[in-house]
């Protein structure tokens, strides 16, 4: 229920520092990409995290014991929230810039609408002020592709597109998670077999399509993979989960504002992208979509709540 959750001084933090390891993590791909071919850095990404956080839980003497049920359960946490997304998203990051890739993880409350209204129902339904929000956002979404380029599609659109797809499933999982994860599980636990059962599907993909990787990787490379496996990989899934736990969904999804920004900066100030004036018109579309899903009266309490509470 709502009322359990808060954002204080230590939310606010968790909240900023999610958004900044998932900010750049647009650049680290990018770098990653240069070298490693998409599934297969999904696949690395994924034993990295998992090794880490493994090694993390039997240092914190942890249980990791879990019920059949549970590790199916997780199985499908796995596919849904990590094994799927990274590869649209990395798959796609090949042909979009590391900008217009931030921005269409605005797509994220879109789908999380959409699929709340059919699997949650109740105060989760579809709304006038929700399908308001949802349309502003598909004609942001149209804006930044660009409707002639739409007619007739080329690899620029399929990454765009594959962007899209990983919000998808990024939602999808935010909504399984809710469902059918038991919230009495350990959060680092839950984390852990997650990227484990990820990265096992992964093996299966990659090796079949891509084969083994040769490791044979510079060490700028070997810097955007680590920081992309550990950081925004293991860590940030952390703070996800004990975020969602502590202040709830709804104020956890204000990332949605924070990452395409990050991403935008970075994008600009590190790699000289340009945003044409499409691009801009369509994140403000975005924008103000996401802010009606969400209520702009609370939305913006949340963000002025910022001021007061790192004072306190």
């Amino acid at each position: 229920m709502d009322n359990q959750y808060s954002m204080g001084k230590v939310e606010w933090i968790m909240l900023l520092s999610l958004s900044l390891l998932w900010g750049f993590s647009f650049i680290n791909i990018k770098n990653a990409l240069t070298e490693i071919s998409p599934f297969q850095l999904v696949f690395l990404r994924l034993c990295i995290a998992f090794s880490a956080l493994y090694i993390w839980s039997v240092l914190r003497k942890k249980s990791l014991k879990l019920t059949v049920n549970q590790h199916l359960l997780l199985m499908g946490g796995g596919l849904l929230s990590c094994a799927i997304p990274f590869s649209f998203f990395t798959w796609g990051q090949q042909y979009v810039s590391t900008s217009i890739g931030a921005i269409f993880t605005g797509c994220v409350p879109f789908f999380t609408a959409l699929l709340a209204h059919v699997f949650l129902g109740a105060s989760e339904r579809m709304t006038r002020r929700k399908a308001l929000g949802l349309t502003l956002g598909l004609i942001g979404i149209i804006t930044i592709m660009g409707l002639d380029n739409l007619a007739h599609l080329d690899i620029t659109n399929m990454g765009q597109f594959s962007i899209i797809c990983a919000c998808f499933f990024y939602a999808s999982s935010g909504i399984y998670y809710q469902r059918f994860i038991p919230s009495t599980l350990d959060k680092t636990v839950v984390t852990t077999y997650t990227l484990l059962w990820a990265g096992v599907a992964m093996s299966i993909v990659s090796v079949s399509i891509e084969g083994l990787p040769t490791l044979n990787y510079s060490a700028e490379v070997w810097g955007s993979l680590s920081a992309l496996a550990l950081f925004s990989t293991a860590f940030a899934y952390i703070i996800l989960f004990r975020l969602l736990e502590r202040a709830g969904p709804s104020s956890t999804s204000l990332n949605t504002f924070i990452i395409p920004v990050v991403g935008i900066v970075i994008g600009v100030s590190l790699l000289n992208e340009n945003l044409i004036t499409s691009d801009i018109m369509g994140v403000l579309l975005i924008f103000l979509g996401v802010a009606i899903i969400q209520k702009c009266d609370k939305l913006l309490k949340r963000i002025l709540a910022i001021k007061s509470a790192l004072k306190e």
